[in-house]
């Protein structure tokens, strides 16, 4: 947390439009060595370990944008570069443990944690989970990312929409802040979220546990450009993560009359598997 902590202030100052020589033009980002660029019209954000964090505002209407980029992309690269493992995940906290729900984008995993925070389990971290692999067991760092919901989901949940994150992304922030919690803590299982009829939930076993975590994700890419990682680095990095604790199918019926009877049904699953 605190090599996070440090690595991740910011300040306000010029920024090139090239990293180790190599032009970013808006709309993408690039990762070199311990360096990492990312551009958008009017922002661009620009991290050198040991550094910190550069950020050029040109144009103020960019403040939640802003927002996005260094609680996501610029958060990721960050771990990535000092050696931590980012997952395209959300978690919640139970019975001393994580649960991160993993899942193509759409998959509910914002969703699926607002539900379970409702029945008062603690975020652990929204989108990208950050995991220190150098234990015996992953850790999971809290999280600085602002739960963000569809209004659909605010609707499901029951939670309020604070804030509009942007014109162009029109989810709500439903969180003041990012993690509920103040420190690190065990992950305890991987969760899949599918979508399907009927709520299910079983265990994910051999080499499919692989699978679940085979992201294309951009978290997934950093984590291999930043430790120099080729296909076969990569799938055994996932490996060393999918063998380290139980994972698990859990099919969410898309239904939103059923919303919480699933959650009900999820809650008492994670805590059986919490409970060990």
């Amino acid at each position: 947390m605190a090599v996070m902590e440090r690595e991740t202030r910011v300040c306000h100052g010029p920024v090139a439009d090239s990293v180790r020589g190599i032009h970013v033009p808006p709309g993408q980002n690039n990762l070199v060595g311990d360096e990492f660029l990312i551009r958008e019209a009017g922002l661009a954000c620009h991290y050198r370990k040991g550094a910190g964090i550069t950020v050029q505002m040109d144009d103020p209407e960019k403040a939640g944008t802003l927002e996005l980029l260094l609680a996501g992309s610029v958060y990721a690269a960050i771990a990535a570069i000092n050696g931590f493992l980012p997952v395209h995940a959300s978690a919640v906290e139970i019975g001393g443990v994580a649960i991160a729900f993993t899942g193509a984008a759409g998959a509910g995993k914002s969703t699926t944690v607002a539900g379970l925070r409702q029945r008062g389990l603690p975020i652990v971290a929204d989108d990208t989970v950050v995991l220190d692999m150098s234990g015996p067991r992953p850790l999971v760092l809290p999280g600085h990312k602002r739960l963000k919901l569809w209004p659909d989901s605010l609707e499901l949940t029951g939670m309020s929409g604070l804030q509009l994150v942007s014109e162009a992304y029109p989810k709500f922030f439903a969180t003041e802040g990012g993690s509920e919690l103040d420190g690190p803590v065990p992950l305890g299982a991987i969760v899949s979220l599918v979508v399907g009829e009927e709520p299910a939930f079983d265990a994910v076993r051999g080499a499919a546990r692989i699978a679940l975590l085979d992201d294309d994700h951009y978290t997934a890419d950093y984590h291999a450009v930043a430790q120099g990682l080729d296909h076969g680095g990569r799938l055994r990095a996932i490996a060393a993560l999918a063998n380290s604790v139980p994972a698990y199918r859990y099919v969410r019926p898309l239904d939103p009359v059923r919303f919480a009877e699933s959650i009900d049904f999820l809650f008492a699953k994670v805590a059986e598997v919490a409970a060990g």
